[in-house]
Order: structure tokens, then sequence, then C-alpha cells
């Protein structure tokens, strides 16, 4: 299981950034790299999932709409 950014150390989140190829990343502090490795929603990177953790897909079951 992976840490959560917010939970991160800095010198992690900073190598996180440089591989991800955010520019400026060797030099921002610690709320700015969070703050840039969760702003990047339109690329499918540094996304945090949005399901909780205990769900497993195989339970949830797809109901048509006019089943509802």
């Amino acid at each position: 299981m992976t840490t959560p950014i917010p939970q991160m150390d800095t010198a992690e989140l900073r190598d996180i950034a440089v591989r991800g190829g955010i520019e400026g990343a060797r030099e921002m502090e610690r709320e700015e790299l969070i703050d840039a490795l969760q702003a990047r929603p339109g690329e499918g990177a540094w996304q945090e999932d949005p399901k909780p953790a205990d769900v497993n897909p195989n339970d949830v079951r797809y109901q048509s709409p006019d089943r509802r």
C-alpha cells in the first residue's frame, strides 16, 4: 500500500516531482510540492483514488437505469 502524498517526507515528494517532470521541483518547499503533485488531474498522474481502499470492485454491481 502506498503512502498518501501529504504523509510523505519532503525528499520523497521532491524525488517523485522530479521524476514526474514538474518544473522547478528541486527548489520547491514541501507545501508547494504537495500542491503540484495533487494538481495534475488531467494527466492521470498523482491522483488520489476517490474510492475507499476497502471497497472490493467485485462487490459492486452495475444496475441499468431502468432497474433503479
